[in-house]
C-alpha cells in the first residue's frame, strides 16, 4: 500500500530569488527547491502519484526533514508526546541556578524583580545545607551525569566570598560521583574583573551572558547605578578583557529591545563590530516583556518584530552570526524535570523570573530531598496547549503556549500557569524575516 503525503503543518515557506525556502520548525530542517519542483510535489500530492517523484519525496519526507509527512500522521500529538518523553525519560542534566543574593547595585526600571524584598545575601548555613541536599539529590538520581551550574542574582558577584565557596563545593560533589561540571553565570558585567575571570575559568566556565541596552548614553539612562552613576564603561572594560583573553571561548551579550530604545540599538551592534571580535560575541536581543511589578505593555508585536528584525539585519551585515529562528518558550529549565532555582534564604523556585516573590516558593534545602524529582505542580500544565491544538497552529514547536512566567503575569497570578500566553504576530514575523536574513 503506498503512502499518500502532505505539507508537513510546521512547515514555513518563503520565496527568495535562490528558490523556495521550506523549514519545519520541529526538526530544524531547511530545504531548497525550485519553483517546477514544488509544483510537482503539490501535483503529485493531490493526486496521489507520488512515485514520479520517489526521491524527492523521500527527502523531504525523512523523519529528520519532516517537510512531507504521511497524510494521516497526527503531528500535534506527536510533539507533545516527544515533549513529554523528552523531559520524563531523557532528563539526565541537574541544572541548578544558584542565586546568592538578589540584591543589585544598578537600578534597571525593567527589572523583573522590582518590587520584591532583595533581604540579605546567602548565608554560610544556607551553602552548608546546600552542599547536603544537592549530594543527596545526585545519589537519589543515578540517571544524572550532568551538572550545570549557573550564577544567578541580583547580581552574584556582590557576593564573592559565596561564589568562590560555591563553586569549589559543588564541582568537587559532581567529580567524586563521576558527573561532568560546568559554570555559567548571568551578570551586568561591573564586577567580572580579570580575577574573577580566573576563579570562574578553574571550574569549566562554558558562558556568560552580559545585558547592554544601547550605544553609552542610552545605556546609562536605563541601566545605571544608585543616584544615576554610569555603568557602560565599567561593563565595556571587561567584556574586552574577555575578549582578549582566553578565559572563555565565547561572549554572551544579551541587549535589551523595546520601542523606547530599538531605534539605538543598531548604533551599539556598529559599537561592538569595532571590538572585531564577531567570532567571540554571541548576541542575543531580550525583548523586554511585562513583569508583576509592571504588567501593562504597550509594545505591539509587529512593530517590536520589525524593530527587532532590523537590528538583525545589522548585526548580520557587521558580520555576526545571526539566528534563524525565534522561540518563545517551548522548553526552559522552569519546566525541566532536575531544574531548580536555589534562593539566598534556601527555598526553592522553578522559574528565576519570580525571584524574590514567596508565594512561588515550592520547597528548601532544609526539606529531606522529593523521591521523584523537583516538581511544582504549577508549570507542569502541559495541557495548556489543547487550544493551539484545537487550532492547529503551526507555532506549537516554537512556543509550547508560550512563557509561563508571562502567562502568571498576564493572569494576575500562580495559576495562570494553566493558560497559554499566545504571540501568534511577533512569532510569525520574527520567523520569516530571520530565516529570510539568515538564507538570503
Amino acid at each position: 500500500m503506498k503512502t499518500m503525503y502532505r505539507w508537513s503543518d510546521f512547515c514555513l515557506r518563503i520565496q527568495t530569488k535562490g528558490g523556495i525556502l521550506l523549514k519545519n520548525d520541529l526538526t530544524g530542517a531547511v530545504v531548497v527547491i525550485d519553483a517546477e519542483t514544488e509544483n510537482k510535489i503539490i501535483h503529485s500530492i493531490s493526486n496521489g502519484e507520488t512515485e514520479t517523484l520517489s526521491e524527492q519525496i523521500d527527502k523531504l519526507a525523512h523523519p529528520d526533514t519532516a517537510i512531507l509527512v504521511p497524510k494521516d500522521y497526527d503531528e500535534y500529538s506527536a510533539w507533545r508526546e516527544r515533549l513529554i518523553h523528552k523531559r520524563d525519560n531523557e532528563a539526565h542534566i541537574f541544572i541548578l541556578h544558584f542565586m546568592p543574593t538578589i540584591q543589585c547595585q544598578l537600578r534597571c526600571d525593567y527589572c523583573v524583580e522590582k518590587g520584591v524584598d532583595r533581604g540579605v545575601g546567602m548565608k554560610q548555613k544556607v551553602v552548608d545545607q546546600s552542599r547536603k541536599w544537592v549530594a543527596e539529590y545526585l545519589d537519589s538520581h543515578p540517571e544524572i551525569d550532568s551538572f550545570r551550574f549557573v550564577l544567578f542574582g541580583g547580581e552574584p558577584l556582590l557576593q564573592r566570598k559565596i561564589v568562590e565557596q560555591a563553586l569549589k563545593t559543588f564541582h568537587e560533589i559532581a567529580s567524586k560521583r563521576n558527573i561532568s561540571f560546568w559554570t555559567e553565570i548571568v551578570t551586568n558585567g561591573e564586577f567580572l574583573n580579570e580575577e574573577v575571570a580566573r576563579l570562574l575559568s578553574e571550574h569549566n566556565w562554558r558562558r556568560v551572558q552580559i545585558t547592554l541596552d544601547g550605544p553609552e548614553n542610552v545605556h546609562n539612562s536605563r541601566r545605571h547605578g544608585e543616584n544615576g552613576r554610569s555603568t557602560f564603561q565599567n561593563i565595556m572594560r571587561n567584556i574586552r578583557m574577555l575578549l582578549s583573553t582566553k578565559h572563555i571561548p565565547k561572549v554572551d551579550i544579551r541587549i535589551s529591545l523595546e520601542e523606547s530604545n530599538a531605534d539605538r540599538v543598531p548604533e551599539l551592534i556598529h559599537y561592538l563590530a569595532e571590538l572585531h571580535a564577531q567570532e567571540r560575541i554571541n548576541l542575543n536581543l531580550g525583548l523586554i516583556t511585562p513583569t508583576f511589578a509592571s504588567p501593562s505593555k504597550t509594545d505591539t508585536e509587529s512593530v517590536i518584530a520589525e524593530k527587532a528584525l532590523t537590528a538583525w539585519k545589522v548585526a548580520k551585515d557587521c558580520g555576526f552570526t545571526i539566528p534563524d529562528e525565534f522561540l518563545t518558550g517551548p522548553w526552559c529549565v522552569a519546566i525541566a524535570k532536575h531544574s531548580a532555582v536555589l534562593q539566598p534564604d534556601g527555598s526553592f523556585q522553578k522559574c528565576f523570573c519570580t525571584a524574590g516573590r514567596k508565594e512561588y516558593n515550592f520547597g528548601s534545602i532544609f526539606d529531606k530531598p522529593e523521591a521523584s524529582y523537583l516538581q511544582d505542580p504549577r508549570y507542569e500544565h502541559f495541557k495548556r496547549t489543547d487550544q493551539c491544538v484545537a487550532e492547529k497552529c503551526r507555532f506549537i514547536p516554537l512556543c509550547g503556549g508560550g512563557c509561563i512566567h508571562n502567562a502568571m503575569v498576564e493572569q494576575g497570578g500562580s495559576v495562570g500557569g494553566k493558560y497559554r500566553y499566545c504571540q501568534k504576530k511577533l512569532l510569525d514575523k520574527m520567523n520569516h524575516g530571520l530565516l529570510a536574513l539568515a538564507y538570503d
